[in-house]
This record gives structure tokens, C-alpha cells and sequence, in this order.
């Protein structure tokens, strides 16, 4: 049928020496054809777009709810002690304490008074981290409590960073240690710094120190 129609508007253009009608009726067939073929295309790749996001979207919820699997995972029986043994535990400034036990038995130094002061305070109990619990939250899944430091301690850059590590990353910057296996696997619970104040400070030989005071928001989750 449309062939026929192609043979008619031929002949008419022909017999009437109309060659541009002629060849501008050719092309109405491909250029039909070449529409078709696009708008087919572009509907090929909007859907191939659709699945692409739709698939994207899929693998993003099935990563969250891996995370939080693993997240739960690790954090599940939570040593309700654990920042008892592991952080309160921790000593600070070490080097000047070897330092100040020298002095002391040094003949030549003066105002061993002072110096065996500063000793006695770095090896007691204020310069030791201590926490109170405040703001008891308990869910179905978790126990939040807020620890405040009950009063300022003194430390050097080296301790500052082995308490920071172990307070909100032990997974990845304890590598190094011994023992960071067993630490992690101590039934630790999440604890995040949710405030913290550092000011600088002169000891009596010369060293700077820093004063630190931080609050930790405990968080332990429950196993189902």
C-alpha cells in the first residue's frame, strides 16, 4: 500500500518536472525511520537510567544495613566497667616523674621541697582520671549515660594522644599496641568526647603541660 503511494507521487513529479518534490518525498521514509529509531533509543537509556538509580539506591540500604549490623555487632555486651579499667586506669606524665625522682636524689639541686610537691601530685589520685555519671538514658537497645570529669589533669602531647585513641578510635590507630586485640575485644562500649577544654601550662621544670577537662557519652548496646 504505501509503496503504491511512493509509485504515484514518482510518476506525478516526474511527468510534471518537479525533481526537488520528488526527492523531498524520498526522504520522508528514512527520515521516519530515523526518528523512530532515536526515540526508541532514548527510551532504551531512560530506562536503562531508571534501573541504574533504582539498583544504586538498593545496594545504599542494603550497605546501611550492613553498618549497622557490624556496628551493633561490635558494641553488643558492653562492659558496664569498661571506662573504669581502661581509661580511668591510665597514668600521665611519666617522663617528668622519672625526671622528678632524679632531682630528688640529686645533691646538687635546691627547693626539693617543691619537687617532691609536683611528684606527689603526679603520682596521686588528682592527676588520675575520674568520672560521674549523669543523664541516664535507658532504651530497648541501649543505656546512654553522660560521664563528666570531676576535675582537671594534667598530661603531655604523647598521653593526650594514646587517651584520645583510646577513647573514639581503638580499631584503627591501636594497631600498634600489644595488646590492641584484646582491647577491642574487652566488651567496649561506644564512647564519644561531647565536650573538651585544653589550656597550656608551665610545670616546674620548664616542661609544658596541658590541663585537660573532657565530657564522654557513654553508649552500651544491648544484644537481642
Amino acid at each position: 500500500m504505501l509503496h503504491k503511494w511512493f509509485e504515484k507521487i514518482g510518476r506525478y513529479t516526474l511527468q510534471k518536472n518537479r525533481v526537488f518534490i520528488f526527492l523531498l518525498a524520498l526522504s520522508v521514509g528514512p527520515l521516519f525511520s530515523a526518528f523512530f529509531l532515536y526515540a526508541k533509543k532514548q527510551s532504551f537509556q531512560d530506562l536503562e537510567m531508571t534501573c541504574s538509580y533504582a539498583m544504586k539506591r538498593a545496594k545504599k540500604a542494603f550497605d546501611r544495613k550492613m553498618q549497622r549490623h557490624l556496628f551493633l555487632k561490635n558494641y553488643e555486651n558492653s562492659d558496664p566497667y569498661f571506662l573504669d579499667k581502661e581509661i580511668e586506669s591510665l597514668t600521665f606524665l611519666n617522663r617528668e616523674k622519672e625526671l622528678l625522682k632524679g632531682w630528688l636524689i640529686h645533691p646538687a639541686v635546691s627547693n626539693k621541697e617543691m619537687i617532691s610537691r609536683r611528684l606527689q601530685f603526679l603520682e596521686g589520685e588528682e592527676n588520675r582520671l575520674c568520672f560521674t555519671e549523669e543523664e541516664i538514658q535507658i532504651s530497648s537497645t541501649c543505656k546512654e549515660t553522660l560521664e563528666k570529669q570531676r576535675f582537671p589533669i594534667e598530661v603531655d602531647v604523647s598521653d593526650l594522644q594514646t587517651l584520645l585513641t583510646r577513647i573514639e578510635n581503638p580499631q584503627n590507630n591501636l594497631a600498634q599496641e600489644k595488646d590492641s586485640q584484646n582491647f577491642w575485644s574487652k566488651g567496649r562500649p561506644q564512647l564519644v568526647i561531647c565536650n573538651f577544654s585544653m589550656t597550656k601550662k608551665s610545670a616546674p621544670l620548664q616542661n609544658e603541660v596541658l590541663e585537660i577537662t573532657m565530657d564522654i557519652l557513654k553508649r552500651e548496646f544491648l544484644s537481642k
